[in-house]
């Protein structure tokens, strides 16, 4: 099979600031542990299926279709003072569930999810939640928030999302206080559970924290001013695991191996972009009894890098002549938030 001049690009919506992870020479990639010694190919050639440590599989270690049940679930507060908010929640799904807010895709991270910055008109805004696989099936929730008075206390963080383990930074934006007050003390719950990371005076309190572990995670600040008024504010943030990342994107290409080797055009053509969708179907329909050798000949991914939303990977194919083709595969985030191949 020959995919060249079929080409899919396009845009891609990056979580600004959302720090790039290239994966380590020694990262199991679809099954294979190392196919580099120290960055460099090992001496001579020697078959994929025979270098140390290689178990190539299609990927499909993890659902990726899903079946049987689907939904989603609003947690995030009634009330807030600011112009957007950062949406949170649960879901029940395969690993590659697409989560949208009003259309707005997010993040997820086991069966939790964070949709940032939706925006909010003043009064009451309705919450539209939809949760999408990559077939397409999907399920909703619906829910409402109301923006209140700006209040002259706020934090901002530095990125919502990250991969553990991942230092947030938070500023702190005090504003002018009602009767001339100041803060006189703060407490700081990073994790949103447990007893309190910091209490004490404002000019101590601490900018930044690392989250080891994968999760959605609510930190709370409790500002106290010299009047004994209290502000609460609360910030979100989603870590993600980057192998279970890494492993969805592998089953994610897996999937089209495994579809392609069934004669399954129609699920084939699932992991491509949807305005594609259509175009992949067709050709691979036409390709008829050659798909299960199409599939063969389409390569393992070795390594890659991965962004807010994105990730180009590197496929490695053997030739009959004793050679190595490489070439480039980039997926990304569609707007319904699944992942699917924008560019082949």
């Amino acid at each position: 099979m020959h995919l060249v001049g079929i080409r899919l690009v396009t845009r891609v919506a990056v979580l600004a600031g959302l720090s790039v992870i290239a994966f380590p020479v020694e990262a199991e990639m679809c099954g294979i542990d190392r196919i580099f010694a120290d960055g460099y190919e090992v001496a001579g050639f020697v078959s994929i299926t025979q270098l140390g440590g290689s178990g190539i599989s299609p990927g499909l270690t993890q659902s990726i279709v899903g079946s049987g049940t689907l939904s989603v679930t609003l947690t995030s507060p009634s009330t807030t003072s600011g112009s957007s908010v950062d949406i949170a929640g649960t879901f029940v799904g395969p690993v590659n569930t697409g989560i949208t807010i009003n259309g707005i895709a997010g993040y997820t991270s086991g069966s939790q999810f964070l949709v940032p910055g939706v925006p909010l008109a003043v009064g009451s805004n309705a919450l539209n939640a939809v949760a999408t696989t990559l077939p397409g099936s999907t399920a909703t929730a619906s829910g409402s928030i109301s923006r209140t008075g700006a209040t002259p206390i706020s934090v901002a963080s530095d990125r919502p999302v990250g991969y553990a383990p991942f230092a947030e930074k938070f500023t702190y934006l005090i504003g002018a206080l009602p009767a001339g007050a100041t803060i006189n003390s703060v407490a700081i719950n990073f994790k949103g559970t447990g007893p309190n990371d910091y209490s004490g005076a404002l000019a101590g309190a601490p900018t930044s924290y690392t989250y080891l572990q994968p999760g959605l995670y609510t930190a709370q600040f409790q500002f106290t001013d010299t009047n004994s008024v209290t502000y609460q504010v609360s910030r979100s943030v989603l870590i993600q695991d980057i192998a279970v990342q890494r492993g969805m994107l592998c089953d994610v290409y897996g999937y089209l191996k495994d579809r392609l080797a069934a004669q399954d055009a129609t699920g084939a053509s699932y992991v491509y972009q949807s305005t594609e969708q259509s175009t992949f179907l067709s050709f691979f329909t036409a390709l008829g009894s050659d798909m299960p050798a199409a599939s063969s000949q389409l390569g393992v991914i070795i390594n890659g890098i991965m962004g807010g939303g994105y990730a180009d990977l590197l496929l490695v194919r053997d030739n009959a002549d004793q050679t190595r083709s490489g070439y480039p595969l980039r997926m990304s985030q569609s707007a319904d938030g699944v992942w699917r191949i924008s560019e082949m």
